[in-house]
C-alpha cells in the first residue's frame, strides 16, 4: 500500500512542474486571491522542508451559479528517504453570504492519515473583514474522529485506538502590496482524547509572492513550530518540533 501512496506522491509531483510550462491566463487569474482562505482554486503545489521531506498536492474546483464554489484536494507527503510519510485527502464547500463583514464561510471534510492516527474532521471556515483593507482575518473549527496506528499503540503501551477530538484556528493575513504578496500567521491548536490523550499548538508564519504577472505561479516559505504532548497511562512524549517548508505553487 506505500508503494502505491508514494506513487501517487510522485506523480502530484511531475504534474505540478509540468503544469508550471502551461499555466497562463485564464477566467480564474483574473479574480485570484491567494491569501483567501474561504475560496476554491484549481492548484498544484510542491514543496520540500528543510530536513529532506517532500510534499505535493492537487486540488480541482468547480464554482456554481448561485455563488458556491466547491474543491477536491489530494496532498501527500515523502520523507528524506523517499518513504510514505503521511497524507490528507479533502473536501471543500464554499457558500457565499450576503455580509460585508463575513462574505464567505466554508465548511470541509478531511481524511488524514500518517504514522500517528487515521482521522475524518468535519470543520468549518469563516472569512472576517477589517477596516484595512490589506488585512484579513480567518477562524476555524472542526471536530475530528478515528483510530491511533498499530505503531503509536505499541509505543504508549495501549489497546483501545479509538479517539475523538476537536480543533481550533484562527489565521491573520496581511498583504503587503499591490502584486498580491501577502504574509500570514495562525496558531492552530488540537486536543485528541483516548488511551493515549494528545495536545499540541502548531504555530505557522508564512510569506508568499507571485512568481509571474498573471499571478498564477507563486512561491512561499513557512516557518512551522509543533509544541505539545501525547501521554497514557506509562508514557508521556513532548513535542517540540520546528519545520521550514520552500513551496512552489500554480493555479490553473
Amino acid at each position: 500500500m506505500n508503494h502505491f501512496k508514494r506513487a501517487v506522491i510522485t506523480t502530484l509531483i511531475g504534474s505540478t512542474l509540468a503544469a508550471g510550462a502551461f499555466a497562463g491566463d485564464n477566467k480564474q487569474a483574473e479574480d485570484l486571491d491567494a491569501s483567501d482562505m474561504t475560496r476554491a482554486y484549481t492548484n498544484m503545489y510542491v514543496g520540500t522542508s528543510n530536513n529532506g521531506d517532500v510534499k505535493a498536492s492537487g486540488s480541482l474546483s468547480y464554482r456554481y451559479d448561485n455563488g458556491m464554489e466547491s474543491m477536491v484536494s489530494l496532498e501527500g507527503t515523502m520523507n528524506k528517504e523517499g518513504k510514505y510519510s503521511d497524507s490528507r485527502l479533502q473536501y471543500f464547500h464554499v457558500f457565499s453570504i450576503n455580509n460585508a463583514v463575513t462574505p464567505r464561510v466554508a465548511v470541509s471534510l478531511d481524511v488524514i492519515d500518517n504514522e500517528t492516527a487515521t482521522t475524518a474532521a468535519l470543520g468549518a471556515i469563516s472569512i472576517f473583514r477589517t477596516p484595512i483593507e490589506s488585512l484579513t482575518f480567518f477562524g476555524r473549527v472542526g471536530a475530528l474522529t478515528g483510530k491511533y496506528s498499530d505503531a503509536a499503540l505499541n509505543n504508549f503501551g495501549v489497546t483501545d485506538s479509538n479517539l475523538v477530538g476537536g480543533m481550533g484556528a484562527a489565521y491573520a493575513v496581511w498583504k503587503t502590496g499591490q502584486d498580491g504578496t501577502f504574509l500570514a500567521l495562525y496558531p492552530e491548536f488540537t486536543y485528541l482524547s483516548g488511551d493515549i490523550e494528545s495536545s499540541t499548538v502548531k504555530t505557522t508564519f508564512m510569506a508568499a509572492t507571485p512568481l509571474s504577472a498573471d499571478r498564477t505561479r507563486w512561491g512561499q516559505i513557512k516557518f512551522e513550530n509543533t509544541y505539545g504532548s501525547m501521554e497514557s497511562d506509562t508514557r508521556t512524549v513532548d513535542i517540540d518540533e520546528t519545520r521550514v517548508w520552500f513551496n512552489y505553487k500554480v493555479y490553473l
